[in-house]
C-alpha cells in the first residue's frame, strides 16, 4: 500500500506517519512539503493508494491541490485534517473518505483505515436504449439530467452526454436518493454539488443553477443532510 502525506510542516507529517506505522510498518509513506510537489509526483507516475493533505498549505489550497490531483489519479482515498470543521462541506465535494480536526489521534487513523477498507460498495445503475442500444450508466457517474426540448440530457462525470428520447420526470423517477430536483427539468446528483446557498447550487464542473424558490428550504434540508449521511458513513 503507498500513501502520501501532504502538510507544509515536518512535525506533523512525522505524527501521522507514526500513527500509520503503529497500525502496519511496511506500508511506503511519502511526505510532501507543497501540493506542487505532491502533483509532480503522480504526474511522474507515482501512485497512492491513499493521501492524507492538510486543507491550508503555504500559499496552497489543500482541497483545490487534491481537485488537481484527482483528474490524475481518480482512484487515491483522499483524507483531509486541518484545525477546524470548517471545511468539511468542500471537503467533501471532492469525495474525501474523512475528514479529521488536529490533533490527529490513533483512534482517527484506525477509523481512516476502516472507512479505506469499506469503501467498496454495489453501485446503483440506469439501464437505458440510446441509440438503437442497451446502455447500462452508473448512477455514481451521473453528475445530472435536464429536460432540453423533448429530449433528456443525461451528463456524466467523464463529459459524455447522452440524449435520450424519454421524458424528464420519467428518467429522474428512475434515480437513486443521491438525486435532487432542484427546479422543474434539472436534477442533480448531490455528490457532485461544490455549494450550496440560499438560493442556488454550484455543480463541480463550475455550473450554477437557482434553486425552484417554493421548494429552495426543502432541497437545502435534503442535501445537507445528505452530506452529513455521507460524511457518518465514511
Amino acid at each position: 500500500m503507498q500513501i502520501a502525506i501532504c502538510d507544509d510542516e515536518r512535525e506533523e507529517i512525522l505524527k501521522i506517519r507514526n500513527l500509520i506505522f503503529n497500525i502496519q510498518d511496511n506500508y511506503r509513506v511519502d511526505p510532501f512539503l507543497n501540493g506542487q510537489s505532491l502533483l509532480e509526483a503522480v504526474e511522474e507516475g507515482n501512485v497512492y493508494d491513499l493521501l492524507f493533505c492538510d486543507v491550508y498549505l503555504q500559499q496552497e489550497n489543500g482541497i483545490e491541490i487534491v481537485r488537481r490531483l484527482l483528474r490524475i489519479s481518480p482512484q487515491t482515498a483522499v483524507v483531509f485534517f486541518t484545525t477546524s470543521q470548517e471545511h468539511a462541506i468542500e471537503a467533501f465535494s471532492v469525495e474525501s473518505l474523512h475528514y479529521l480536526v488536529k490533533p490527529v489521534s490513533q483512534e482517527d487513523i484506525i477509523e481512516v483505515f476502516r472507512r479505506f477498507g469499506n469503501r467498496k460498495k454495489p453501485r446503483h445503475t440506469l439501464t437505458l436504449r440510446i441509440d438503437r442500444m442497451v446502455n447500462v450508466l452508473y448512477q455514481d457517474e451521473i453528475m445530472r439530467v435536464e429536460s432540453h426540448n423533448h429530449n433528456t440530457l443525461i451528463t456524466c462525470r467523464n463529459d459524455t452526454v447522452y440524449s435520450i428520447r424519454r421524458p424528464w420526470q420519467e428518467i429522474s423517477g428512475m434515480l437513486d436518493d443521491s438525486f435532487v430536483q432542484i427546479k422543474k427539468g434539472v436534477t442533480l446528483n448531490m455528490h457532485y454539488i461544490s455549494r450550496m446557498t440560499f438560493r442556488e447550487c454550484t455543480t463541480r464542473d463550475g455550473l450554477t443553477f437557482l434553486l425552484r424558490r417554493d421548494q429552495a428550504k426543502d432541497i437545502r434540508e435534503k442535501y445537507f443532510a445528505f452530506v452529513k449521511n455521507e460524511m457518518e458513513k465514511r
